[in-house]
């Protein structure tokens, strides 16, 4: 099964945890934190249409201002999630330049804020010198904060000392073609397949014209689909970083994380360090180790090891595998 996440670990395990997710088949990607980074190329930020930020500490939010500058003209809009205080943040971010030149320019760019008190979403507009626009408020019951047809996002707040989201974004269903009956009907591959597939996202029916080796014919969704398509579970990513090791947060990660496909976590310290890691609201390699175990987690990707540890990273790894199958 070809997957329909392709995710990147943008600076390795050991800097600015960024994780950058583009969606098979469409013009789009999502990224989950967005510190310093260099190798992320500017067609693939112009890709972006959601940034989830897990807090604002200076290594998980300061590469905002490349995007804002690479994507400034375009016209689709950009959504920025993050926990409490992220209006502010991003706000003072933008206000932080002169806009007298962008009264032409189409980007809107929506903040959501995310808290126990539920999301609150601001929207400001390039040719409005990026003031708030428009403003609203909704409940926040259930896990998820981002729904499209592809995917959804959903987040837990978390404890670092200060509110800290962890993600984990959800494929509802994967669509698999199968290539044997294709060959068999004669039927050539191209884009009929992507409209098919998102006829069957969107819950829609309708014709499709179909290339075949005899021309061009017109076969109804239903028809291709029970023809065609096979439906498996689909992909769970989970992405968790600067958290303290406490059951608090486990409890709060395990309802949406459980079987994970790949888990991103971050492994800071040593567990010698255990003591510190507690206090500053960090996990151990060893305590990375046991929430994926916990979390069942089939692929597990260990980032943002300290500074401290990065003669060690051998070290740190072996810790995060003692109770797992060997990390990446």
């Amino acid at each position: 099964m070809r997957p329909t996440f392709l995710t990147r670990l943008v600076n390795g395990p050991l800097f600015d945890p960024i994780v950058y997710i583009r969606i098979l088949n469409e013009r789009k990607a999502i990224m989950f934190d967005c510190g310093s980074f260099l190798t992320i190329s500017n067609r693939e930020l112009m890709l972006l249409e959601a940034i989830f930020i897990s807090h604002t500490h200076m290594d998980h939010f300061m590469g905002i201002d490349h995007v804002l500058r690479v994507i400034l003209h375009r016209e689709n809009p950009l959504h920025i999630y993050g926990p409490e205080g992220i209006r502010e943040k991003m706000l003072a971010k933008l206000h932080a330049y002169t806009w007298n030149l962008t009264q032409a320019y189409g980007l809107e760019i929506h903040i959501h804020e995310v808290s126990y008190q539920g999301i609150s979403t601001i929207t400001t507009k390039a040719n409005a010198g990026f003031d708030v626009i428009s403003e609203q408020s909704e409940p926040w019951h259930s896990p998820a904060i981002a729904n499209t047809p592809r995917y959804s996002v959903e987040a837990a707040i978390l404890d670092h000392n200060i509110p800290c989201l962890g993600f984990v974004i959800k494929e509802a269903f994967h669509i698999n073609i199968r290539g044997d009956v294709l060959a068999e009907r004669g039927y050539k591959a191209g884009p009929w397949l992507g409209r098919l597939k998102e006829l069957i996202h969107a819950g829609l029916k309708g014709v499709i014209r179909v290339d075949t080796v005899r021309g061009t014919r017109s076969i109804p969704c239903e028809e291709l689909v029970d023809d065609l398509v096979v439906v498996s579970p689909g992909q769970k990513i989970t992405y968790l970083t600067d958290i303290r090791y406490s059951q608090a947060n486990i409890e709060r990660v395990l309802p949406l994380a459980l079987g994970t496909d790949i888990l991103f976590i971050e492994a800071f310290y040593l567990d010698e360090m255990r003591d510190e890691a507690y206090h500053k609201g960090h996990l151990t390699a060893f305590q990375a180790g046991k929430v994926a175990l916990a979390l069942n987690a089939k692929r597990v990707i260990p980032m943002h090891i300290s500074p401290r540890h990065h003669d060690q990273i051998e070290d740190v790894l072996a810790e995060v595998k003692e109770l797992i199958s060997s990390p990446e």
